[in-house]
């Protein structure tokens, strides 16, 4: 994982914790600052509570703008717009194709949307057997066509192609609950 990644992430912790004290929250800004400086980046972090923001030049000029309120983390930058939910945000994104299947009941525990695609991670109590099932049958019958299949006991993935899009599914069962990575992308 590269210096960005740990440095947003460090930040998107230090605002979830909810730092309410003006003084940790100075601190905390100073130190994704300079994090960020020794990266090639200036930026002016300013951290109130659970929410921060910030916008970052790098060596180059182009600039994004970094926004994080709760469990929400939003980037803005030349190549588009990224937005992370988790912590039981549980928002589908806004903008999730409507010829993907979701499992019915299923609980949102994270979603990202970034240019040229999108990510959920669900849980649901149903067995990982009939996920995987659910999955083949409902995304052939909205049009998919289904590249790959592998069932282990541990673990089911499929891959599907419309288009110019691929979706992946990845389904396996822990301490009773079942999880599936649902990601959806173009082509490039």
């Amino acid at each position: 994982m590269n210096r960005i990644a740990i440095v947003l992430l460090l930040a998107a912790g230090v605002a979830a914790a909810g730092c309410g004290k003006k003084a940790e929250e100075k601190l905390a800004e100073k130190i994704i600052e300079k994090s960020l400086a020794k990266d090639g980046m200036q930026a002016k972090v300013d951290i109130s509570g659970e929410t921060m923001s910030f916008t970052t030049t790098d060596a180059d000029g182009k600039q994004a703008k970094v926004n994080v309120d709760g469990d929400s983390m939003t980037i803005e930058g030349p190549d588009g717009t990224t937005t992370f939910r988790a912590g039981g945000a549980g928002d589908m994104p806004k903008d999730f194709p409507a010829d993907v299947y979701v499992v019915s009941g299923a609980s949102v525990v994270s979603s990202m949307s970034y240019p040229g695609g999108v990510n959920l991670s669900l849980t649901t109590s149903a067995a990982a057997k009939d996920v995987a099932a659910r999955y083949s049958a409902e995304m052939q019958a909205q049009g998919w066509i289904e590249q790959s299949s592998m069932d282990t006991p541990e673990v089911a993935m499929l891959s599907f192609v419309k288009e110019n899009r691929m979706a992946t599914v990845i389904v396996q069962t822990e301490d009773g609950t079942t999880t599936i990575n649902l990601t959806v992308a173009t082509e490039q």
